[in-house]
């Protein structure tokens, strides 16, 4: 495909109008299979077959969808068996990608370094369907509801406002409640930045529930539990299975009750967390999360389980110097330094 012709034009023009808001498989053609629509992205298809593709997702929402979904990841890092992909692929020459990247954006009119980070990965038929997709720019990846989360998880670790963990966020000394009563002054750089973002993104796409996500977090951290909640749970709704909703979720509930001495809202928070733990139940953010609320609401026994859980995941870090103080201080309260009894299971 020649994206520089009328037919390629039309296509971006096509691809880039966007999904209906229901999406649905077309009863009138058959669609591809989605596992095979999204090798697209890494690059994996001959040319033939990935031009009839993307002419296919220009004309069909549902898959369409399918590969706009599979490009809000863009700007996460890759994974070493998406790294060892990337290199396998045709055209992985990174001149090649460049040339395309600069055909693609309008000859050189986006500053290439700006797409460094894209182009070390990406491979040149990968990069040119998350761009004829998502009519991909610079300023369209800043404003990414993916990106935005990154901003939101520094900032947590720059000037860390709770106890909770949120997602993706490295360790930081626990400091001040953001939001109402603290200097603007003090706030990390990056949260200013991301409420920008969020406010484009809300504006521009109300219903999705990335973006009310990151604005159930950003509200989070600046202190605005109730409001996170209803942001929150409004996300879950559209996209239960999402891990991440599950672990601001059970934090602004447990941030609710810590705030007003709500045994309710612990309960709450402990049952989103458990949720999340279904899907995964070894990620070391809801693990950790749930061993705090699990110390309000559940028997020590249990809270001891929870915390010896999380240690096991995550033995070394921060956090995990805080779990021991934690884990510590509830066999102090059992009076027992050795291990659960048997008949105190930790429930998910």
């Amino acid at each position: 495909m020649n994206i520089g012709d009328r037919s390629g034009a039309d296509l971006i023009e096509r691809l880039q109008a966007g999904a209906l808001a229901h999406r649905r498989p077309q009863k009138t053609r058959k669609c591809p299979d989605e596992d095979r629509l999204r090798l697209l992205l890494p690059g994996q298809l001959e040319p033939e077959e990935a031009d009839k593709l993307l002419t296919h997702a220009a004309e069909c929402d549902w898959c369409g969808s399918v590969l706009r979904e599979a490009a809000q990841d863009l700007g996460e890092p890759p994974t070493g068996e998406e790294d060892e992909l990337a290199g396998k692929a045709r055209l992985a020459d990174p001149r090649q990608r460049r040339e395309l990247a600069e055909r693609i954006t309008g000859g050189g009119r986006t500053d290439p370094k700006r797409w460094a980070p894209i182009l070390r990965w990406w491979p040149a038929w990968g990069f040119a369907a998350v761009a004829l997709v998502g009519g991909v720019s610079y300023q369209q990846w800043t404003l990414s509801a993916a990106r935005t989360e990154g901003l939101l998880a520094q900032a947590y670790t720059k000037r860390r406002p709770m106890e909770m963990r949120v997602p993706k966020a490295e360790w930081g000394q626990l400091r001040i409640q953001m939001g109402a009563g603290s200097s603007s002054s003090h706030e990390p750089p990056e949260l200013p930045d991301a409420l920008s973002n969020i406010t484009r993104g809300i504006d521009a796409h109300p219903d999705d529930p990335k973006w009310l996500k990151v604005e159930g977090e950003a509200d989070l951290l600046e202190g605005r539990e109730g409001v996170a909640i209803e942001e929150l749970e409004r996300a879950r709704s559209l996209r239960p299975g999402d891990v991440t909703i599950l672990v601001d979720l059970g934090a602004a509930y447990y941030q609710k009750a810590a705030k007003a001495d709500d045994p309710e809202s612990y309960s709450m928070a402990y049952q989103r967390l458990s949720e999340g733990l279904r899907l995964k139940p070894s990620d070391p953010t809801l693990l950790f999360n749930q061993a705090l609320a699990a110390e309000h609401i559940q028997t020590p026994t249990v809270a001891q389980a929870a915390w010896e859980a999380y240690l096991k995941v995550d033995p070394s870090s921060g956090f995990a110097r805080e779990a021991r103080t934690h884990l510590d201080g509830v066999k102090k309260n059992l009076g027992n330094s050795g291990p659960m009894p048997a008949t105190q299971p930790l429930m998910r």
